[in-house]
């Protein structure tokens, strides 16, 4: 193992018997992915052209951004591109890929639901009815995201599939996407990236028809994009950095600590915010061993001094007076990753509110769930896991309430629907009612 210099490591730390609760939250919390106004202005200038000027506007960005030689033919891989894609990783690659993709399957399968159907205690009939999309476009950048995407949208019935992936500067790809794809059986995937990406996915360009909805997440430019299309396009969230909040107590270990905060601290975009990682602790001395376990670690990483510049700007150490306000806290961080590193985890669980994935106990970290777990990885970030949730089966199916009625039911129920049309003025709602009144 290779031990570099030590990392410059200065990580931001707090104290709730010093500071509240809500001022800590605010100081470290990640804020929702906007943009700077060049930003957008660059964004909705790429949705304009690719709008009005479909497969060649998406040419000339792709060019631009991406893959300098590429050609209109070649945007969209070709069979025997999956084929050369999947036969150019090892054996034991391809083994560990399969196996991701059955456990991500078997997990998801469970999370179908059915239809239901009752007779009502008035004798009308009512219910509600799951349906799949009919089209769904998936941004991924590396292999897990495509199946932690496609495989939900696959269990959910969803008749086309059309994959948009980064080509690269050789057109190859990158992260085994094309490899994934071939193992999904998914036949319509794109040499595309960023917002122009988005936009041919969400708009249509002629050669790329329009999906009904876009899943995935991708650097800034494609999180504008994805917000400026909602409501043209159905969109699964808006994803900005990577975050994780660990809850220790004494029992957990700090080498393990140190080694789960600088995992969450890799996710470094090349462009866009840091990701935030928080150690929040009743226990002081944890937190202080957990700092110089840290900077051990970090000198054994490659990546160590970029990792420990992260963490030094975006990172926190929180000692808490108790577990409870600790919990509190992770309540206001509302973040993509929850990690409990205590004695006894499902009780803390149920102290939680509002965490996209919550890891439990000394063993289960972080990566575990980013790969092989079961549920999908795309998480809501910048605390939107308070009103949103990680990518679910039903996130690619659409619900219908279905109801029926019959005359003994007009009979006895009709009048209250005539009085309230009548109380909002709508003549015409209760005559429609009225009108199938007996006598």
């Amino acid at each position: 193992m290779t031990v570099n210099a030590s990392p410059s490591l200065r990580v931001r730390t707090f104290d709730t018997s010093r500071t509240a609760l809500a001022k800590i939250a605010k100081a470290i919390a990640s804020a929702p992915p906007v943009g700077t106004p060049q930003e957008q202005a660059a964004v909705a200038e790429i949705l304009q052209a690719v709008g009005a000027r479909g497969a060649a506007a998406l040419l000339e960005y792709t060019r631009r951004f991406d893959w300098p030689q590429a050609a209109a033919s070649r945007l969209r891989a070709a069979g025997s591109d999956l084929k050369a894609a999947l036969s150019s990783i090892s054996a034991a690659q391809r083994q560990v890929l399969e196996t991701s993709i059955a456990r991500v399957r078997s997990y998801h399968l469970g999370q179908r639901p059915s239809d239901s159907l009752h007779i009502g205690e008035d004798g009308g009939l009512l219910g509600t009815r799951f349906t799949p999309l009919d089209s769904v476009g998936i941004y991924a950048t590396v292999a897990s995201s495509l199946i932690m995407a496609a495989v939900p949208a696959q269990v959910a019935g969803v008749r086309r599939i059309a994959v948009a992936t980064p080509p690269g500067r050789d057109g190859k790809g990158r992260g085994g996407v094309l490899a994934v794809a071939a193992l999904l059986g998914l036949g319509e995937v794109y040499r595309v990236g960023g917002a122009q990406a988005i936009a041919a996915l969400g708009l249509g360009t002629g050669t790329i028809p329009a999906v009904d909805k876009v899943v995935g997440a991708g650097n800034i430019y494609v999180t504008i994009a994805k917000r400026m299309l909602f409501g043209t396009v159905g969109i699964d969230g808006l994803y900005g950095p990577s975050e994780l909040t660990i809850i220790a107590d004494e029992t957990a270990r700090p080498d393990w600590l140190a080694a789960d905060l600088a995992a969450q601290a890799e996710h470094i975009p090349a462009v866009g915010a840091l990701p935030v990682v928080v150690l929040i602790s009743p226990s002081k001395r944890i937190i202080r061993e957990a700092r110089a376990a840290l900077r051990s670690h970090l000198a054994a990483l490659k990546q160590g001094e970029k990792i420990a510049r992260c963490i030094s700007s975006t990172g926190a150490f929180v000692a808490v007076r108790s577990l409870r306000e600790a919990a509190a806290l992770a309540n206001l961080l509302a973040p993509e990753h929850l990690q409990l590193s205590v004695r006894e985890p499902l009780s803390s669980l149920s102290m939680i509110r509002h965490a996209g994935c919550i890891v439990l106990g000394h063993q289960t970290t972080v990566p575990i769930s980013d790969y092989a777990a079961g549920p999908s990885h795309i998480l809501p970030t910048g605390r939107s896991a308070r009103f949103s949730s990680g990518l679910h089966v039903v996130d690619f199916m659409k619900r219908s309430s279905v109801i029926a009625v019959s005359p003994a039911w007009i009979e006895r129920q009709g009048e209250v629907v005539e009085r309230l049309a009548n109380l909002e003025g709508l003549q015409a709602h209760a005559r429609a009612v009225s009108i199938r009144r007996p006598g």
